[in-house]
C-alpha cells in the first residue's frame, strides 16, 4: 500500500458514496486506475466493506450505552459472543483485558428499552456481572483507521 492507496482510503472514509470519477479527479488519475486500486485494496482485505452509518437519534434509538461484562469462565465466552453477534442493537463488542472480559456498545429506544436489553444480557449463560455507562455526548466517532 502506497501514499495513493492511503489517500483513496481517506477520501472513501469521508463518504463512500463518492464516485470513482470524483476520486480520479482529486488524485489526478484515470478512473480505471482508481478502480484497479480500490479492487486491489478490497482483495487484500484492507477495505473490508462499504457501509452506511446511521444517526441513531434520527432512527429512534437515541440511547447509547457501554456495558462492561464479566464472564464466569472462558468456557462460557463462546455462548456469550454468539448471543452478542445475533442482537442487532449491540453495535460493537470487544474482548478486553483487565477486570472485565468484554465491552459492548448498545443502542436503545429509551431507558426502559435499555433496561430490558440489560436484563436479557444478564440472563445469558456465563454472564456473571456487568457495569453500564450511558453515553451523554459523542465528541468523536471515526469508524475507519487511517494510515499515517
Amino acid at each position: 500500500m502506497d501514499k495513493t492507496d492511503s489517500e483513496i482510503i481517506k477520501i472513501l472514509s469521508e463518504g463512500a458514496d463518492i464516485t470513482r470519477s470524483e476520486i480520479a479527479k482529486r488524485l489526478n488519475f484515470s478512473i480505471p486506475a482508481v478502480n484497479k486500486r480500490i479492487r486491489a485494496l478490497k482483495n487484500e482485505g484492507i477495505i473490508k466493506s462499504f457501509t452506511v452509518i446511521t444517526d441513531n437519534k434520527k432512527i429512534g434509538k437515541p440511547i447509547t450505552a457501554f456495558v462492561l461484562v464479566v464472564l464466569e469462565s472462558i468456557n462460557k465466552s463462546e455462548q456469550f459472543f454468539e448471543y452478542v453477534s445475533k442482537d442487532k442493537d449491540i453495535l460493537e463488542c470487544y474482548a478486553v483485558t483487565g477486570e472485565y472480559d468484554a465491552i459492548i456498545k448498545v443502542a436503545a429506544e429509551s431507558l426502559e428499552d435499555l433496561d430490558t436489553k440489560l436484563a436479557a444480557l444478564k440472563t445469558q449463560s456465563g454472564v456473571m456481572k456487568s457495569y453500564t455507562m450511558l453515553s451523554l455526548t459523542t465528541h468523536k466517532y471515526k469508524p475507519t483507521v487511517l494510515v499515517d
